[in-house]
């Protein structure tokens, strides 16, 4: 038990030193996709990692804010690809918005830190708020800025 903690800590490590390295290089860096056995090696340390143990902990400062639009960052926290799901954080700043967009499966979005606007509704801290497949997504709005953790399907 003892190696598999050293060999778990090791890469954990390395993931975190790749994340500093790539989040310095940012836009500059090319987004090509790794070769299918790449992927391959990738999934199955990925798949070890999750049998290897009974629950997992994702670190707060782990991981790399991505912008999605201006004043909006999102980083990702886990993708389950066996049960079709994925779990992010999006930072809203203040006064930034989240343009209308379409959902293609349920969104569940609970808001983590301050609020946003929705058209007339105010959507605060402790709410959850349901994005319904198939239907679009209104523009949102935050004065104050906010903190959402978002689930949805991977189509989604």
């Amino acid at each position: 038990m003892a190696k598999q903690q050293d060999e778990d800590d090791t890469f954990n490590e390395a993931v975190a030193q790749w994340d500093r390295r790539l989040a310095e290089v940012g836009e500059d860096l090319d987004a090509a996709a790794p070769s299918p056995q790449v992927w391959d090696r990738i999934s199955a340390r990925v798949d070890h990692l999750e049998t290897a143990r009974d629950t997992l902990t994702i670190p707060g400062d782990q991981g790399v804010w991505e912008a999605s639009s201006p004043g909006v960052y999102r980083k990702l926290l886990h993708v389950d690809a066996k049960a079709g799901w994925r779990a992010f954080l999006v930072k809203v700043d203040p006064g930034a918005s989240v343009p209308e967009h379409p959902h293609p499966a349920l969104e569940e979005c609970l808001v983590l830190e301050g609020e946003f606007q929705l058209g007339d509704e105010t959507v605060r801290k402790g709410d959850l708020h349901l994005g319904f497949a198939g239907r679009p997504h209104a523009e949102i709005v935050s004065r104050t800025g906010a903190l959402l953790y978002i689930r949805t399907a991977l189509n989604g």
